[in-house]
């Protein structure tokens, strides 16, 4: 057995939470004495509207954050709350005196050369862990970065409601992680939408740079039900938005149909990775394809 694995086996599912927390807006500040955590829930990442329901975001997250911090002082880490000064976001702040072993775990299981949600992966841990501590990891990167409300249906159809997550347009190969992980948990992806202009702008209709946003992974409320949020407001919106699709939405086997999207000035742009710089792509699966062997080859 290797040493991820031996890992893995340790791992709760209050750790896997919070590793979902830390993966999806997570910023790790080291210092001389103090080291830090910072998790970020910006309230425009966290509206809630349904049809017969609409929360106030900034008044109920404070509660159900109170729920999340308990949980991670149960297994001994020293958290607060903050909100900035504009009252536009609220954090969980965590501190180190020194060096303990969650700190020296956190640290491991993150790579050290990463130290923020710019660049963070899902650990290698999650993936060999059982599929209820992949779904609580799923869980918390949905409490931190989802979308959940009327708006988010596919073409404006009642039925087919969806949520939407997502990841910083700076880490690409994140959203080759949570694709990965949403197959282990049989949770079917509907769609996903890069921010790369053959996607956003693919006839450059719009301003230079538009495309350039976070990428959104779009799955079907019903399907997702199975993850759930433990923010109670975003769980109520979520149950009434999977109640309003058709039965089965998305269990059906998907036939992808690739239409050849116009070349495009912005493929070469210095907003794209250099391993994305004069790259073209018709489908969303392409691009993971092309992530996928730059990934293998970088093992």
């Amino acid at each position: 057995m290797d040493k991820t694995n031996k890992i893995s086996s340790f791992l709760t599912e209050d750790i896997g939470y919070f590793l979902g927390l830390v993966v999806g807006r997570g910023s790790i500040i080291r210092g001389a004495e103090i080291n830090k955590l910072i998790i970020e829930f910006p309230f425009k990442n966290l509206e809630a509207q349904g049809v017969t329901k609409k929360y106030d975001t900034q008044m109920y997250l404070s509660g159900s954050l109170d729920k999340i911090v308990n949980r991670l002082r149960g297994f001994g880490l020293n958290v607060r709350k903050e909100s900035d000064i504009d009252n536009k976001t609220v954090s969980l702040v965590i501190e180190w005196h020194g060096g303990d072993i969650a700190w020296q775990l956190l640290n491991y299981l993150l790579d050290e050369e990463h130290t923020d949600y710019h660049s963070f992966r899902i650990p290698q841990a999650i993936f060999d862990a059982d599929k209820e501590k992949q779904k609580e990891f799923l869980r918390g990167y949905f409490d931190v970065t989802g979308h959940i409300r009327t708006s988010n249906a596919r073409f404006g159809q009642k039925d087919q409601q969806r949520v939407y997550l997502e990841a910083d347009h700076r880490n690409w190969f994140l959203v080759l992680d949570l694709y990965r992980l949403f197959k282990k948990v049989n949770v079917p992806i509907e769609s996903i939408d890069w921010g790369h202009p053959n996607f956003r702008d693919p006839e450059f209709k719009k301003q230079s740079g538009f495309w350039s946003k976070e990428h959104q992974i779009k799955i079907f409320a019903n399907q997702f039900l199975p993850i759930g949020s433990y923010l109670t407001h975003k769980d109520e919106i979520l149950k009434e938005l999977a109640a309003m699709n058709k039965p089965n939405l998305g269990s059906e086997e998907k036939t992808i149909k690739i239409k050849e999207k116009p070349k495009n000035p912005e493929e070469n742009s210095e907003r794209l990775p250099p391993f994305l710089k004069g790259k073209h792509f018709d489908h969303y699966t392409q691009l993971l394809d092309y992530l996928r062997t730059i990934d293998e080859q970088d093992e």
